[in-house]
């Protein structure tokens, strides 16, 4: 199918055939949508494009978060680590593309039915392509009389109707919405629906134009100077009950000019991308309030909301992100708002370079760009051929991958290339894009969307799993029945009757098996194994690092498992690994406030040895993120992150340097054992950390 995507390095726009969707590939309740019309936005996607198209500098400079991170990174990894790790960020193909309307195809664990027209919102859900998968929770039907075209602003819509909900907006107040592009001459529209005696200020005359179009009850240019006069000659003496910055912009011009406009006690609505260097001793002097609206609406950004499906219960939140795309698609149903004249330019998908050409000219006057999708003339399909297989030789292992996100391309997947005796067949993901993007970068002959299609492939040998935490055990349960050798990334599972079925399927079929752990292969860990031979018991103390997540990371999703299941696994695996001896007790305690994140652990060993794991998700990683302190018999030793150790035994002291984590080491080790017959690691040490880990969560 047809995709438009950006090239992140060089912010090329492109038209690419990609693998099409298989809704059973993303796991979560949705539908498969036929794209009919779907729309550019002028404002996020033109500031993506010059984000792409910008230099190393220019994006260091738009995302200084990302260059402390990197900054971060070299600092623990060393320059070599964080070239390369930079290199493959940049190196990404991305969808474009958010806002949608098309027909359903087919529907995964929901109620909507095939052959529904639906709009559809979203980033990776509702992007420029032929066919998209979009969770339950990011579309809405479409009502009689309502076109592809206009249906396809339904997430300027939505993004409209939760600004004008938080601002509370009472019928008959005078309310100002500064910027004139689709989101604010939609949410002028729905605001003068709700009752609100709305004002339009633009600096583009052709906005203002189209503003007085569609009949607001005033429209001016938004300069600061004469604003009072302009208020006063429309009987305006007091300012607005509610001003909606709905402009962009690097400068604090808009919100300035917001302040000025304000009412004493008025609120301000902050829609678009604009600085919001507030002034201090006005916005004091008015009492005024500040309400960040943040995209659809509540459930946006929540896991459980967006890819499990829950809703809110009516009663209790009004007006989810479901409801707010709903009611905008009812509001052009009963003609309160209009989409379509804020149309200026239409084109075929195959011309959608040409489409950001024009949305990206500041002197061309476009608006609402639309692409538009011919109906395909034959079944879409989800495994698309790259290259020839080269042929079968005696000891080639043939792979196929399942999962293709920043972990898989960084360490495992260029280990997999390296080795001579690796024939790369197919490599699944998700997206199309990413799989695309993943067997050309790698030499996959073919890239799929559905990872059925690996475990049903006879040309493949061994699959390696590296998905997110929620579908490794479901995953690994398929590759071991259909006798593939089998690499997971950890965990195992997200919890005990995972591990169980997990368990119960390689009872059945013993296939090789080898789960993620890296740190047990690394080159300081076989280093400190020889300098503790034969030295019992032990004691460990690993102190951990790990740092806050974003409440919107996906590994705080529950479903997932949570950072003990997801992380602390590691380090009860290198304990258990270092040891070598089996895991008898087990207790944990809170560190703190953190549900399921910070803890401090204790690992009871057969042989008397001890272990104590401190995790740490609060405090900021200023020192080592990783810290193991190790004594047994006489001898100490201390590690840093993999990389820098100090051994002391017998009044000697050394200090040896370290590179790497151990995962070109472990996938090194798992493709010898699938040659010679026999794992480095027996399955059942793998279900005891795994076993002990969830028994710590518990």
């Amino acid at each position: 199918m047809k995709q438009v995507v950006q090239n992140l390095k060089s912010g090329k726009i492109g038209v690419e055939e990609v693998p099409a969707p298989s809704a059973g590939s993303f796991g979560v309740p949705g539908v498969l949508v036929e794209t009919a019309c779907s729309l550019i936005s002028p404002g996020t996607e033109r500031a993506a494009v010059e984000l792409g198209r910008s230099s190393l500098l220019g994006k260091a400079m738009q995302r200084p978060d990302q260059v402390k991170k990197v900054l971060e990174n070299l600092r623990r990894e060393g320059l070599a680590q964080t070239v390369q790790k930079v290199q493959q960020r940049l190196n990404v193909t991305r969808a474009m593309g958010y806002s949608c309307a098309g027909t359903v195809l087919g529907a995964r664990d929901c109620d909507i039915a095939a052959g529904t027209h639906v709009a559809c919102a979203g980033t990776d859900a509702a992007t420029h392509a032929e066919i998209n998968f979009v969770p339950r929770n990011l579309c809405a039907a479409i009502p009689d009389g309502v076109g592809f075209d206009e249906a396809a602003f339904v997430a300027l819509g939505g993004i409209a109707l939760h600004a004008a909900h938080l601002s509370h907006a009472a019928p008959g107040e005078h309310v100002a919405v500064l910027g004139l592009g689709p989101v604010g001459l939609l949410l002028a529209q729905v605001l003068r629906a709700a009752g609100c005696r709305v004002c339009g200020f633009d600096l583009r005359e052709d906005r203002m134009t189209l503003a007085k179009q569609l009949e607001f009850e005033h429209v001016a240019r938004a300069e600061r100077e004469n604003l009072n006069h302009t208020l006063r000659g429309w009987g305006i003496f007091r300012g607005f009950a509610r001003v909606f910055i709905a402009a962009a912009s690097n400068s604090a011009a808009p919100v300035e000019w917001a302040v000025e406009a304000a009412a004493d006690r008025a609120t301000l609505v902050v829609v678009g991308g604009v600085r919001t260097d507030l002034p201090r001793n006005a916005c004091y002097a008015k009492e005024l309030s500040v309400v960040y609206a943040r995209s659809y609406g509540p459930g946006r950004y929540d896991p459980a909301y967006e890819e499990s499906g829950e809703d809110f219960p009516i009663e209790k939140q009004r007006w989810s992100l479901r409801r707010n795309l709903e009611e905008f698609l009812s509001l052009l149903a009963k003609k309160q708002i209009a989409a379509t004249p804020l149309i200026t330019h239409r084109f075929a998908v195959d011309d959608a370079e040409r489409a950001y050409e024009v949305v990206s000219d500041g002197k061309v006057a476009s608006l609402g760009v639309v692409l538009e999708y011919r109906k395909a003339e034959r079944k879409p399909e989800t495994t698309m051929q790259l290259a020839a297989l080269p042929a079968q030789k005696a000891r080639t292992i043939r792979v196929g991958v399942i999962g293709a996100g920043s972990y898989a391309r960084a360490y495992l997947l260029p280990a997999l290339k390296s080795n001579q005796r690796v024939r790369l067949v197919s490599v699944a993901n998700a997206r199309g894009v990413s799989a695309k993007k993943a067997g050309e970068e790698f030499g996959f002959a073919r890239c799929t969307t559905d990872a059925g299609d690996i475990f049903r492939d006879t040309e493949i040998d061994a699959v390696i799993i590296a998905t997110r935490h929620r579908w490794h055990a479901a995953l690994a349960i398929e590759a071991i029945r259909a006798g593939k050798a089998v690499f997971l990334e950890k965990p195992m599972c997200v919890n005990e009757a995972e591990l169980e079925q997990v368990v119960s399927a390689h009872a059945q079929n013993p296939v090789l098996f080898l789960l993620g752990h890296n740190r047990r292969f690394a080159p300081a860990t076989r280093e400190m194994r020889d300098f503790f031979a034969g030295a019992r018991p032990m004691e460990i103390r690993y102190t951990v690092h790990a740092g806050p997540l974003p409440e919107t990371h996906w590994l705080r999703d529950p479903a997932q498992g949570g950072r003990i299941a997801g992380e602390v696994c590691h380090f009860v695996d290198w304990c258990r690994a270092m040891i070598a001896a089996p895991i008898e007790k087990v207790a944990a305690s809170k560190r703190g406030e953190l549900p399921n994140e910070d803890v401090n652990a204790s690992l009871h060993f057969a042989d008397g040895s001890v272990a104590k794991i401190s995790y740490d998700c609060v405090a900021p990683g200023t020192g080592p993120k990783e810290l193991i302190e190790i004594s047994a018999a006489g001898r100490t030793a201390t590690l840093e992150d993999f990389a820098r150790g100090t051994f002391v035994s017998a009044g000697r002291k050394r200090t040896p340097s370290f590179r790497g984590k151990g995962q070109a080491e472990m996938m090194a080790a798992f493709l010898a054992g699938v040659e010679s017959g026999k794992m480095p690691v027996e399955f059942e040490e793998w279900v005891e950390s795994a076993r002990a880990t969830l028994k710590l969560k518990e």
